[in-house]
């Protein structure tokens, strides 16, 4: 009889010491006693398969689930907070994201399996520095940033500099603690919209991955402005900022936004990959999307002044 995969997996995982503190210091230090051999485990999703891979050798690791005040979604002045430990079911389900961040919601309900959604958690999904993970695009469109705890005191990195290449982050996961998640609600004349292109397969990882924000003043035809973040068509998530430059203040028209998705698409540096396709085919789809995501923007704002 074959071994169960329980035990399979069992046999590939290797630590020396697992800890549940209970409060934000007490993890730091664990953190700081390790100098480096330590981990940051919450969902424990991606950190897991790493660890069974041989990529990652930690000698201990550091629950952290067990830290009060870090699983909330919450709305403060013009800002919303998204707690380290929140999960992506909670985001799913939360009303604020809903109204707020639209984008982010359709995100991460794309992610995974039920089961993943249930325990993998936001930051974890972030710290991950997948060029295509779900929940980092809606997020780069949302203009967010991530708070990150150290045994000096805070940080806040701006999510735009937070991804160095593909797998690293700016946030040491051996050493800081990510504590928060935060970006300004959207308001009236704005909205968001997040699309994904996967091959039609359970739990398929995305051929390409895109969110809009988006505002635009109707009555007078006219963009305001536009967030266009995209992947995995680089190292790293990225910005449109030439497509996003083009609809700034322009005028509502066909050749606008057929004129952004295209630059989107030049913009774009995939590679021919026989998981997600050629590069002509990738940069297809990149202008295809972004000129969906834009009309989809458009009919929700149209459909909230109905």
């Amino acid at each position: 009889m074959s071994p169960s995969k329980s035990l399979v997996w069992s046999k590939h995982l290797h630590w020396e010491s697992y800890f549940r503190p209970r409060t934000l210091s007490e993890a730091l230090g664990l953190l700081e006693k390790f100098k480096g051999s330590a981990r940051v485990i919450a969902g424990g999703t991606d950190l897991l398969l790493r660890i069974r891979e041989r990529e990652m050798k930690p000698q201990a690791l550091v629950d952290i689930t067990r830290i009060s005040g870090l699983e909330r979604v919450s709305l403060e002045g013009d800002w919303i907070k998204i707690g380290g430990l929140v999960t992506h079911t909670q985001i799913v389900e939360s009303p604020l994201i809903q109204e707020k961040a639209l984008a982010l919601k359709e995100g991460a309900s794309c992610l995974g399996s039920p089961q993943i959604r249930n325990i993998g958690t936001l930051a974890g999904n972030l710290v991950s520095g997948q060029p295509g993970a779900d929940t980092a695009i809606p997020l780069l469109a949302l203009d967010a940033g991530v708070r990150v705890a150290n045994q000096t005191g805070e940080r806040t990195i701006p999510l735009a500099e937070f991804f160095i290449d593909t797998g690293r982050t700016a946030v040491d996961s051996s050493r800081e603690i990510v504590t928060e998640i935060l970006f300004p609600a959207l308001k009236d004349g704005e909205t968001s919209v997040s699309l994904r292109l996967a091959r039609r397969k359970a739990l398929a990882l995305p051929i390409l991955t895109l969110s809009i924000v988006l505002s635009a003043d109707l009555l007078k035809k006219r963009f305001r402005f536009a967030r266009i973040a995209l992947g995995p068509v680089g190292p790293v998530p990225f910005r449109a900022k030439g497509a996003e430059n083009l609809l700034s203040g322009a005028t509502i028209n066909e050749k606008i936004i057929k004129g952004a998705a295209e630059k989107a698409a030049q913009e774009s540096n995939p590679r021919t990959s026989l998981l997600r396709g050629s590069e002509t085919y990738r940069r297809t789809m990149v202008a295809n999307l972004v000129e969906r995501g834009i009309r989809m923007g458009i009919e929700r704002l149209e459909g909230k002044n109905v």
